[in-house]
């Protein structure tokens, strides 16, 4: 097998347990990378703002690909080194179609979620609680209108994401959706993510392993989602979690177990060995 040189990790469902705790276990394991000569990079669906927290754990890591791909991060010199952001004019429909359902719209720019105010105070209704966990907090800015936020801009935006009060409108907002050139994924609380064509995670490894100099089949991705078959399909080695679908499982050279029981330090260890 090629040596693996750049690891690709997921965090909600790979990272985090289903509490969005992260345990000394697994901070050692990504540690062991590093300590290994291992580049390790972030991919998730989260913006940087939301890694706030989770970067306080480790902040020796310099590599970021956020949003589901829309956004490459250098943290060593504070700035993107890949963007293909969602056109703001395709932003404005989807919100504006999402008003004649009960959801929640966030707009994520700028390393941060804007979102309704009124919504995110009742997010519960969405069954998007878990944003308000301790470790998110810090991605969100609540605005008064998300709709008036989208007419003032003048740049595009990284996505959109929307939570559903009922999930019976998530098919007919999707199907909406893909009247446009957008990627489209459901993520693992049931949210629709809408990024410009062609962003998925699997771009954002390929322009991460562009601007490192690696050869993709030099690389490992571990993740859960849907949103990490793109990954998948790109790297040398590839390690699903046991709470993954399926559908994910199958894309996956082999599994590791389950987030809760700590399963990102065995997928670590596969790793490592495959080195």
């Amino acid at each position: 097998m090629t040596k693996i040189k750049l690891v690709a990790l997921d965090v909600d469902g790979t990272l985090v347990r289903s509490d969005l705790s992260l345990s000394p276990a697994v901070v050692q394991a990504v540690e062991s990378l590093r300590d290994a000569g291992i580049i390790v990079s972030i991919n998730t669906g989260r913006s940087m703002g939301e890694l706030i927290d989770f970067r306080r754990s480790f902040p020796w890591i310099r590599y970021f690909v956020v949003s589901n791909g829309a956004t490459g991060f250098d943290a060593g010199v504070n700035k993107a080194f890949y963007e293909k952001h969602l056109p703001l004019a395709i932003a404005r429909e989807v919100e504006r179609e999402s008003r004649k359902y009960s959801v929640m719209t966030e707009v994520y720019a700028e390393g941060t979620s804007y979102v309704n105010r009124a919504r995110w105070e009742q997010s519960e209704r969405y069954t998007a609680e878990f944003l308000h966990h301790p470790s998110l907090i810090e991605g969100r800015s609540p605005v008064d209108d998300i709709g008036v936020l989208l007419q003032e801009r003048q740049t595009d935006v990284e996505k959109v994401y929307i939570s559903f009060e009922d999930l019976s409108d998530l098919p007919r907002l999707r199907a909406f959706c893909e009247g446009f050139p957008v990627d489209l994924v459901t993520s693992i609380h049931d949210g629709l993510e809408v990024n410009h064509k062609g962003v998925e995670k699997g771009s954002g490894l390929i322009a991460l392993c562009d601007y490192l100099g690696i050869s993709p089949e030099e690389t490992a991705a571990v993740g859960d989602g849907l949103a990490d078959v793109a990954m998948f399909r790109h790297a040398g080695l590839s390690i699903a979690m046991e709470n993954a679908l399926e559908s994910v499982k199958e894309a996956a050279t082999c599994i590791a177990p389950s987030n809760n029981d700590d399963g990102a330090v065995w997928a670590i260890q596969q790793i490592l060995n495959a080195k």
